[in-house]
């Protein structure tokens, strides 16, 4: 072989891996544009799903604004009384406050729903006996100290006494959980 057909030789081994080397060079450039085109679609995914998200997020908020506002507006009723002690001190304040004269008292903690925030009541068994006015002005100072209360029973029955009433309440007071 002479030099001239050597140096042929050695131009098409050197074109042949340039030829190669071009090939790689394009085939990692599309592999790379392919997985740039996946990572740009799902970012526009994304995006829209975000997008989509917050505009269910806004109409979750209108929809539960006045729910919301009702909720701000009875919590702190709900909050004053966490233990049974608070409103058991609470109901017998009220009694003393409103100088009516009680015939018996039970106050009973019982549960309600062990995974709701209000899981316990406060139950309270009271029998009155005074004047019919103060009786019943008492029973709404009740409902308008402790809004939250429920009434489960109320029995008026005539008295002792001339203007005299026996009233045998129960009543139901939420405890939140801690």
């Amino acid at each position: 072989m002479n030099n001239h057909k050597s140096a042929c030789f050695v131009l098409l081994i050197f074109i042949a891996g340039m030829l190669y080397g071009v090939s790689q060079l394009r085939n990692s450039t599309a592999s790379a544009r392919t997985t740039s085109e996946s990572a740009r679609s799902e970012a526009e995914s994304a995006e829209q799903q975000s997008q989509l998200a917050e505009i269910q997020m806004k109409s979750l908020e209108s929809k539960t604004a006045d729910l919301r506002r009702i909720y701000s507006e009875w919590e702190p009723h709900f909050v004053s009384f966490g233990t049974q002690h608070e409103a058991e001190r609470r109901i017998l304040e009220l009694i003393r406050e409103g100088d009516i004269l009680p015939i018996s008292r039970q106050f009973d903690q019982r549960e309600v729903d062990k995974n709701e925030r209000i899981s316990e009541v406060l139950v309270g068994d009271l029998v009155f006996e005074d004047d019919y006015v103060k009786t019943l002005n008492w029973l709404g100072k009740l409902e308008q100290t402790i809004p939250a209360c429920r009434i489960t029973k109320c029995v008026l029955t005539r008295g002792d006494r001339g203007n005299n009433v026996n009233m045998e309440l129960q009543i139901q007071i939420p405890l939140l959980k801690s």
